[in-house]
């Protein structure tokens, strides 16, 4: 076979016979491969660890690779083979190939460039939508995300208008304040900017919410969640509103039973009337009564004169008694009797007095516990929840935490006159990944905390406490510990007769110790 026409190709060329050995090269391979004809061509190229000549000699087909390392002179080259074919069989191969090493070096970067791109786009404070000279939506950032609850692929070519009801040219090229239609939280307030790409003919929009209508003790109507326990329990509250029903709510200590409340009050009928707060659990025993009931002059020694109790003091309005499982067995009865016939008696007064008052009521203790142990009666159980609400913890809910973090940030940023305009990713990473046992109170304390020692305007990780860093270890794990702390002690740190009582292998234990961190203990 006359190879000498090979000579005349700018690409390097080499014939490969099937047991591997060099038959021909041209002259552009011959500058370029250390090797001579006649040797093997195992090591030539980085495919070689998986010769592809065997699935060729099947298959006949030409193979093409882009990538390619050449080994002896550590070049990136684009790799042809073609098979050479004779009486229908495949008698060897022409691998052809040419520098790619610039080619592969730019791409490279190109995808370089376009990754750190990202992480800038990702780590900005802002919901950024990038969108076509029409308003398409082409890319948009993490926290844009967050806020539509949509991956890109669902929303990639939408119209801007779903959003903003806006369209593109009516967009404010300076920051405005506006209503956006989001798909999961319907029309939420935010500042918007819309720059205009002048190269691509796009726009580049940033946004952020506008935290208003977060967990504002004024309510101005609106709570926000994304959580659909939450979800239903809101809209349940808007079924009830217009009722005078009792309404129970419980959930464990800093859930947000006191917004939930003081939500119910704002959208009723009784929201231009009076909300009256009682804590059962912070007012002595012996002052509790008078407290909620009132006195009269002379009552009790000091009583100097007539007072009105709390439950006088909501008549038209919301009366919320928090922590009712604390109230004292002796004052239930007079309770029940309030809600029963909607009356009362000051202290030390025999003139029965009229109210018109809905009672909301919440506790994070067991009240059906309480009624087994005698400490709640059962009568007046029932008469508190005539609607029942069970405020689930933060940590069941964490897709509220970005919402309310951006609240509380606001809050305390005009507390402090601090310039605070938001959180990096990987602190709002580190927030969601905690637990939270003190539950949006906690969540509170966290972000007040932050903004007060931030020093960027940009809450970073390093702002967070320490606590919220420690993995919280369920039962299970717990359980596992202790029985593995115990089986060592047994066997005096013997971890081979510690792990076949454990019914494991010893590098598993071994594992356990490193990964539970009981190595010192054992």
């Amino acid at each position: 076979m006359d190879f000498s026409v090979l000579n005349n190709l700018s690409q390097a060329v080499i014939f490969i016979g099937l047991d591997k050995k060099i038959i021909f090269m041209n002259s552009s391979a011959k500058k370029l491969i250390k090797k001579k004809e006649g040797e093997s061509c195992v090591g030539l190229f980085s495919i070689c660890e998986n010769c592809p000549l065997e699935d060729i000699k099947k298959d006949k087909n030409k193979r093409e690779n882009f990538d390619i390392k050449l080994n002896c002179c550590d070049l990136t080259v684009c790799h042809t083979i073609t098979p050479v074919i004779e009486n229908n069989k495949v008698i060897g191969i022409l691998e052809e190939f040419r520098d790619y090493t610039k080619v592969s070096n730019y791409l490279k970067q190109i995808k370089k460039e376009k990754e750190f791109s990202r992480k800038i786009l990702d780590s900005i404070v802002d919901s950024i939508l990038v969108v076509d000279e029409i308003g398409n939506i082409i890319d948009y950032n993490h926290n844009a995300k967050q806020i539509l609850c949509k991956e890109l692929s669902d929303i990639k070519g939408m119209n801007i208008e779903f959003l903003l009801s806006k369209k593109i040219y009516e967009l404010p090229e300076e920051r405005e304040d506006i209503y956006i239609n989001t798909p999961a939280l319907g029309n939420i307030k935010v500042s918007l900017l819309s720059t205009p790409l002048k190269e691509d003919k796009g726009r580049l929009i940033s946004f952020y919410v506008i935290p208003e209508c977060m967990l504002n003790q004024e309510a101005k109507g609106r709570l926000v969640s994304k959580n659909p326990k939450m979800i239903y329990i809101l809209e349940t509250v808007k079924t009830i509103v217009d009722t005078n029903a009792s309404v129970l709510l419980e959930g464990e200590s800093g859930v947000g039973k006191n917004v939930i409340a003081r939500y119910i009050h704002s959208l009723s009928s009784r929201r231009d009337k009076p909300f009256i707060k009682i804590n059962c659990a912070a007012i002595p025993e012996n002052l509790l009564e008078s407290e909620l009931f009132g006195y009269v002059k002379g009552a009790f020694t000091g009583a100097v004169r007539d007072k009105p109790g709390k439950v006088e003091l909501a008549d038209g309005g919301t009366l919320f008694l928090d922590e009712i499982g604390d109230m004292p067995l002796y004052l239930q009865s007079k309770l029940l009797h309030l809600i029963q016939e909607k009356e009362f008696e000051r202290l030390g007064d025999t003139k029965t007095r009229k109210v018109n008052i809905r009672i909301v009521a919440a506790t994070n203790k067991d009240l059906k516990e309480a009624i087994k142990k005698g400490d709640f009666r059962e009568d007046l159980y029932y008469r508190l929840k005539v609607i029942s609400l069970t405020i689930p913890p933060l940590r069941e809910r964490k897709e509220d935490i970005p919402f309310l973090v951006n609240f509380f940030i606001d809050k305390y940023s005009q507390m402090y006159n601090k310039s605070i305009k938001g959180i990096s990713p990987e602190a709002i990473k580190a927030l969601l990944d905690y637990h939270y046992p003190g539950n949006i109170r906690e969540l509170e304390n966290i972000i007040e905390r932050a903004v007060i020692l931030a020093k960027k305007r940009v809450i970073d990780i390093n702002d967070l406490p320490e606590e919220i860093f420690i993995k919280e270890q369920s039962n299970q794990q717990k359980s596992e510990i202790e029985k593995i702390k115990d089986v060592l002690k047994q066997t005096n740190g013997n971890k081979s007769l510690a792990a076949k009582i454990l019914g494991i292998n010893r590098v598993t234990l071994w594992r356990k110790i490193k990964e539970f961190g009981i190595e010192e203990q054992a």
